[in-house]
Protein backbone atom coordinates (compact mmCIF):
# COMPACT_ATOMS: atom_id res chain seq x y z
CA UNK A 1 0.00 0.00 0.00
CA UNK A 2 2.67 2.30 0.79
CA UNK A 3 3.63 2.55 -3.30
CA UNK A 4 0.23 3.63 -4.06
CA UNK A 5 0.58 6.51 -1.58
CA UNK A 6 3.56 7.92 -3.18
CA UNK A 7 3.58 11.01 -5.36
CA UNK A 8 5.22 10.90 -8.56
CA UNK A 9 7.49 13.86 -9.75
CA UNK A 10 7.17 14.55 -13.06
CA UNK A 11 5.01 14.55 -16.34
CA UNK A 12 3.39 12.26 -18.43
CA UNK A 13 3.95 11.49 -22.43
CA UNK A 14 0.96 12.85 -23.11
CA UNK A 15 1.55 16.08 -21.32
CA UNK A 16 4.78 17.37 -22.83
CA UNK A 17 3.54 16.42 -26.53
CA UNK A 18 0.41 19.01 -26.12
CA UNK A 19 2.92 21.63 -24.43
CA UNK A 20 4.99 20.84 -27.40
CA UNK A 21 2.00 21.37 -29.94
CA UNK A 22 0.95 24.62 -28.26
CA UNK A 23 4.10 26.12 -28.46
CA UNK A 24 4.81 25.28 -32.04
CA UNK A 25 1.77 26.44 -33.13
CA UNK A 26 2.74 29.60 -31.39
CA UNK A 27 5.55 30.09 -32.56
CA UNK A 28 4.53 29.73 -36.23
CA UNK A 29 2.03 32.22 -35.53
CA UNK A 30 4.37 34.73 -34.17
CA UNK A 31 6.95 34.07 -37.42
CA UNK A 32 3.82 34.52 -39.58
CA UNK A 33 3.02 37.86 -37.82
CA UNK A 34 7.24 38.85 -38.38
CA UNK A 35 6.70 37.73 -41.69
CA UNK A 36 4.09 39.98 -42.77
CA UNK A 37 5.33 42.70 -41.00
CA UNK A 38 8.63 42.45 -43.16
CA UNK A 39 6.75 42.50 -46.14
CA UNK A 40 4.58 45.26 -45.42
CA UNK A 41 7.54 47.53 -44.20
CA UNK A 42 9.41 46.55 -47.65
CA UNK A 43 6.24 47.97 -49.90
CA UNK A 44 5.66 50.87 -47.63
CA UNK A 45 9.48 51.90 -48.08
CA UNK A 46 9.03 51.06 -51.74
CA UNK A 47 5.64 53.12 -52.15
CA UNK A 48 7.45 56.03 -50.33
CA UNK A 49 10.43 56.20 -52.25
CA UNK A 50 8.45 55.88 -55.41
CA UNK A 51 6.59 59.02 -54.83
CA UNK A 52 9.50 60.84 -53.75
CA UNK A 53 10.82 59.82 -57.15
CA UNK A 54 7.96 60.76 -58.74
CA UNK A 55 7.73 64.16 -57.45
CA UNK A 56 11.63 64.77 -57.97
CA UNK A 57 10.68 63.91 -61.96
CA UNK A 58 7.58 65.78 -62.19
CA UNK A 59 9.89 68.91 -60.47
CA UNK A 60 12.21 67.69 -63.68
CA UNK A 61 9.62 68.65 -65.98
CA UNK A 62 8.66 71.75 -64.21
CA UNK A 63 11.76 72.82 -64.67
CA UNK A 64 11.93 72.66 -67.68
CA UNK A 65 14.64 69.94 -68.00
CA UNK A 66 12.53 67.82 -70.31
CA UNK A 67 11.49 69.98 -72.38
CA UNK A 68 12.87 68.81 -76.06
CA UNK A 69 11.65 64.86 -75.18
CA UNK A 70 8.34 65.57 -73.53
CA UNK A 71 6.43 65.30 -76.58
CA UNK A 72 7.67 62.13 -77.42
CA UNK A 73 7.03 60.45 -73.86
CA UNK A 74 9.83 59.91 -70.86
CA UNK A 75 10.64 56.74 -70.43
CA UNK A 76 13.75 55.38 -67.79
CA UNK A 77 14.88 53.97 -64.12
CA UNK A 78 16.75 55.88 -61.35
CA UNK A 79 20.32 53.98 -61.33
CA UNK A 80 21.73 57.42 -61.56
CA UNK A 81 20.18 57.53 -57.56
CA UNK A 82 20.99 54.04 -56.74
CA UNK A 83 17.48 52.66 -57.69
CA UNK A 84 17.68 51.06 -60.57
CA UNK A 85 14.34 48.55 -59.72
CA UNK A 86 12.41 51.72 -60.45
CA UNK A 87 11.34 52.76 -63.30
CA UNK A 88 9.13 55.75 -64.75
CA UNK A 89 6.71 56.51 -67.76
CA UNK A 90 5.58 60.02 -68.30
CA UNK A 91 2.92 61.20 -70.59
CA UNK A 92 1.60 64.40 -71.00
CA UNK A 93 -2.54 65.47 -72.04
CA UNK A 94 -4.81 62.82 -72.35
CA UNK A 95 -2.72 59.90 -73.13
CA UNK A 96 -2.37 57.06 -71.57
CA UNK A 97 0.17 54.73 -70.26
CA UNK A 98 1.53 51.64 -72.27
CA UNK A 99 0.74 48.50 -70.69
CA UNK A 100 4.32 46.96 -70.39
CA UNK A 101 5.79 43.51 -69.11
CA UNK A 102 5.93 43.90 -65.88
CA UNK A 103 8.83 41.17 -65.32
CA UNK A 104 10.75 43.03 -68.55
CA UNK A 105 13.23 45.98 -67.77
CA UNK A 106 13.49 49.59 -69.27
CA UNK A 107 14.90 49.14 -72.77
CA UNK A 108 16.04 52.70 -73.67
CA UNK A 109 17.97 51.34 -76.90
CA UNK A 110 14.29 50.69 -78.19
CA UNK A 111 13.89 52.43 -81.33
CA UNK A 112 10.17 53.97 -82.23
CA UNK A 113 8.24 53.15 -85.11
CA UNK A 114 7.67 55.17 -87.89
CA UNK A 115 4.11 55.37 -87.22
CA UNK A 116 4.40 56.49 -83.17
CA UNK A 117 6.29 59.42 -84.78
CA UNK A 118 3.86 60.49 -87.32
CA UNK A 119 0.99 60.02 -84.80
CA UNK A 120 2.92 62.37 -82.46
CA UNK A 121 3.68 64.47 -85.39
CA UNK A 122 -0.07 64.89 -86.46
CA UNK A 123 -0.88 65.37 -82.64
CA UNK A 124 1.66 68.07 -81.94
CA UNK A 125 0.00 69.80 -84.99
CA UNK A 126 -3.56 69.61 -83.89
CA UNK A 127 -2.83 70.48 -80.31
CA UNK A 128 -3.15 74.51 -79.48
CA UNK A 129 -1.25 75.73 -76.53
CA UNK A 130 -3.39 75.30 -73.83
CA UNK A 131 -2.16 77.37 -70.43
CA UNK A 132 -1.97 74.19 -68.29
CA UNK A 133 -0.91 70.49 -69.64
CA UNK A 134 -1.66 67.51 -67.48
CA UNK A 135 1.30 65.51 -67.17
CA UNK A 136 1.18 62.05 -65.42
CA UNK A 137 4.32 59.77 -64.38
CA UNK A 138 3.91 55.84 -63.59
CA UNK A 139 6.57 54.39 -61.08
CA UNK A 140 7.06 50.54 -61.28
CA UNK A 141 8.67 49.01 -58.26
CA UNK A 142 9.72 45.77 -57.12
CA UNK A 143 6.91 43.75 -55.99
CA UNK A 144 6.20 42.25 -52.10
CA UNK A 145 3.16 39.71 -52.12
CA UNK A 146 0.04 40.93 -53.28
CA UNK A 147 0.61 44.48 -52.68
CA UNK A 148 0.77 46.70 -55.98
CA UNK A 149 4.27 47.41 -57.56
CA UNK A 150 3.13 50.84 -59.02
CA UNK A 151 2.35 54.36 -58.36
CA UNK A 152 0.53 57.29 -60.28
CA UNK A 153 0.63 60.90 -60.09
CA UNK A 154 -0.49 63.36 -62.00
CA UNK A 155 -0.02 67.00 -62.04
CA UNK A 156 -1.13 70.46 -64.23
CA UNK A 157 1.96 71.97 -64.87
CA UNK A 158 1.82 75.53 -66.97
CA UNK A 159 1.48 74.99 -70.55
CA UNK A 160 5.60 76.83 -71.27
CA UNK A 161 7.54 75.13 -68.16
CA UNK A 162 6.90 71.82 -70.25
CA UNK A 163 7.16 72.84 -73.79
CA UNK A 164 8.67 75.82 -73.45
CA UNK A 165 8.45 78.71 -75.21
CA UNK A 166 7.14 77.43 -78.87
CA UNK A 167 8.37 79.11 -82.04
CA UNK A 168 4.92 80.50 -82.84
CA UNK A 169 5.38 82.58 -79.84
CA UNK A 170 8.82 83.47 -80.12
CA UNK A 171 8.53 84.66 -83.72
CA UNK A 172 5.31 86.98 -82.45
CA UNK A 173 7.27 88.32 -80.00
CA UNK A 174 10.41 89.47 -82.16
CA UNK A 175 8.20 90.57 -84.91
CA UNK A 176 6.06 92.80 -82.75
CA UNK A 177 9.32 94.15 -81.54
CA UNK A 178 10.67 95.17 -84.81
CA UNK A 179 6.96 96.57 -85.42
CA UNK A 180 7.26 98.34 -82.56
CA UNK A 181 10.59 99.94 -84.02
CA UNK A 182 9.80 100.84 -87.12
CA UNK A 183 6.90 102.85 -85.59
CA UNK A 184 8.92 104.69 -83.02
CA UNK A 185 11.12 106.22 -86.23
Amino acid sequence: MRARQQARGGFTLAEVAVTIVIVGIGLVLVLQGLNNAKTTAAHTRNSKLARELALYTLGQVESGLYQDDIKLGLQGNYSDQGYAAFVYDVVVGDEAFVESDPNGGFDSWKPRTQKELDLQKQKEEEDLPEPYEKVKIRITFPKYAEYPNELVLERWIPWKQVYGDTEADSSSSKTAGTTSGTTAK
